[in-house]
């Protein structure tokens, strides 16, 4: 870096990375009243001022920074942000700041990093136990698959997360449970009225029916009673018969005929 990494100087050519490195604030304000844009100017590494005066734990000059414009989300080499550098150092009221200026404690690096990760690894419990208070997720996997409970520093961090972990899960398990129970009702209603449905359903099918056998009723052919039109025509014939043979009979009983 250029510029000098001590104390700071207070001239208007003072660094802005090294002043906010050492805590120098009256020089970070001095040069930032004469060049506004030097709040996020870059080193060589890509590190702004903020990322540098959060790794080194200034919150004063972290704080006045975010107020001038800083860009609290800018993310450095491997994405590391400020949060990332302060979580590494173990810097809680540094982090504080950051997120009530609206930095995520989810931010992930390049790697699948979150500041978790890095206050776990650091050992710094204070940190830790505050960013799970803030929301920061316990199961959050890095690329390489591990969580903060995998990469702590020591025993008394790395169960604290396996506590978080355990507790999280029963959570989750909890949370899925109830909703299986706010659904079943809903599903109770559905299945009732199903079986409404179905009941009308039945009882259409039931009523058409009804009404098919009665236009079959109503349309059945007379029965012919072909037996008793068969008597009546024997009846005729014989009528017509006997009717045909008297002639005959007659004939044949004329004396004269006879004689003849």
């Amino acid at each position: 870096m250029s510029g000098g990494s001590g104390g700071g100087t207070s001239g208007p050519s003072a660094d802005i990375h090294s002043a906010a490195r050492s805590g120098d604030l009256a020089a970070v304000q001095l040069i930032i009243s004469t060049n506004p844009l030097a709040v996020n100017s870059r080193d060589k590494h890509s590190r702004t001022p903020l990322h540098l005066a959060a790794w080194a734990g200034h919150n004063e000059i972290v704080s006045y920074l975010c107020k001038n414009k800083a860009d609290a989300g800018a993310a450095a080499v491997d994405d590391m942000g400020a949060i990332h550098f302060a979580s590494q150092k173990g810097h809680v009221e540094v982090v504080r700041t950051l997120i009530s200026v609206g930095v995520s404690v989810k931010s992930i690096t390049r790697k699948g990093l979150t500041p978790l990760h890095y206050a776990a690894q650091g050992s710094h419990l204070d940190l830790v136990k505050y960013l799970v208070k803030k929301g920061s997720n316990v199961r959050a996997t890095t690329k390489a698959g591990k969580n903060p409970a995998d990469v702590a520093g020591n025993p008394e961090t790395q169960n604290f997360l396996e506590e978080c972990e355990e507790q999280a899960r029963k959570d989750k398990l909890k949370n899925s449970q109830k909703k299986i129970e706010e659904v079943k009702p809903e599903s109770c209603g559905v299945e009732g009225g199903d079986k409404g449905l179905k009941r009308k359903e039945s009882e259409d099918r039931n009523e058409e029916e009804e009404k098919v056998e009665g236009s079959l009723t109503a349309k059945k052919p007379k029965v012919v009673l072909r037996h008793l039109q068969d008597e009546t025509d024997d009846t005729e014939a014989d009528e017509e018969e006997e009717e045909t043979k008297e002639p005959n009979n007659e004939t044949s009983n004329n004396p004269s005929e006879v004689s003849t």
